[in-house]
């Protein structure tokens, strides 16, 4: 999984990196933080967060409907990736 993780983010666009405690509310977070223009977003959460993946996978949808999603979980990570 580590090596997966690790190749994912070499592939990433823009890699942006936000702490849980900064969320709130996912789905405006997300309106506010995510491009208009988003077709492709990869999310690596925390493990501690992997409950949360199909709120945050809806907030997504709800945000950029045409966009498509991918979540994965990495045990290491503290922080939530985001892969644009």
């Amino acid at each position: 999984m580590v090596y997966a993780v690790v190749t994912l983010i070499e592939n990433c666009g823009k890699i942006k990196k936000v702490p849980p405690s900064l969320i709130t509310n996912y789905e405006k977070f997300l309106n506010f933080f995510l491009p208009k223009n988003l077709q492709s977003l990869t999310v690596i959460l925390p493990y501690e967060m992997m409950d949360e993946s199909e709120k945050i996978r809806e907030a997504v949808m709800k945000a950029r409907p045409s966009c498509v999603v991918k979540i994965l979980v990495d045990k290491d990570s503290k922080e939530i990736v985001f892969c644009l």
